[in-house]
């Protein structure tokens, strides 16, 4: 009775452990410039520091920082602009959850990729590659003291959406997560190489992690051909 009584304990610390550990997770999304390479430094990140694998590794490339379509579907350029995500004023950018005590650790890595608030792919211009970040509650949330710790002399704006390019200003525009949801990309933007450089086969290999979207370039089959598949 008491092996079974020390078992029962165990199961149900464990669950509860489990529980807490969801309960204090963080949505947030960060982007600057294309999301290919900053999804690649918050996925490693998650794999180094939380220990996360496979289907728990929860950075995700992403649409945010605009307009709310009428049927929520938001797509890459799909020649269709109630589904375009630059008609629609959306960045590029990466949500994630974390737990709010690793969010320091996420915030120090967003500055890494995003010095300044100065992207790396300077090339790729207009407000679909401004630098953005999302947390709940926008620039007045919590987070912000761990985010400002290394901003430098960054200016960090309150995102009204749709807002422009920050290419050159040292600006980084910051969302409320509750008005500017991140809308989760295609499958087939998921784990993949940067315009410049290749990640490797095990890191591709997380995409089979990633659902597909109702997007045309999903349904269509976008992953396996096309422009997107010489980079991976």
């Amino acid at each position: 009775a008491g092996r079974l009584l020390l078992m029962i304990c165990s199961v149900v610390a464990h669950r509860s452990a489990a529980l807490l550990r969801v309960v204090d997770e963080v949505e947030v999304y960060f982007g600057c410039g294309c999301f290919w390479h900053v999804q690649h430094g918050f996925a490693t990140l998650e794999i180094s520091s939380l220990h996360r694998t496979d289907g728990n590794i929860s950075s995700r490339t992403a649409y945010a920082g605009g307009r709310e379509p009428a049927g929520g579907l938001v797509c890459y350029h799909d020649g269709n602009a109630a589904t375009d995500y630059g008609s629609l004023g959306h960045a590029e950018a990466v949500t994630m959850k974390v737990p709010r005590g690793s969010f320091a650790e996420f915030a120090v890595r967003f500055w890494e990729l995003c010095p300044g608030g100065a992207r790396n792919d300077p090339q790729d211009q207009g407000g679909e590659y401004r630098s953005v970040i999302g947390l709940p509650g926008g620039i007045r949330s919590p987070l912000m003291k761990e985010l400002l710790v290394k901003a430098g002399h960054t200016t960090l704006v309150e995102g009204r959406g749709g807002d422009g390019d920050t290419l050159g200003t040292n600006t980084v525009f910051v969302y409320d997560t509750a008005n500017f949801k991140a809308h989760i990309a295609e499958a087939y933007h998921q784990f993949h190489n940067d315009m410049v450089e290749s990640y490797g086969s095990e890191y591709g290999a997380l995409s089979k992690w990633a659902s597909k979207t109702k997007c045309a370039g999903d349904q269509s089959g976008g992953a396996s051909g096309g422009l997107w598949s010489i980079f991976r």
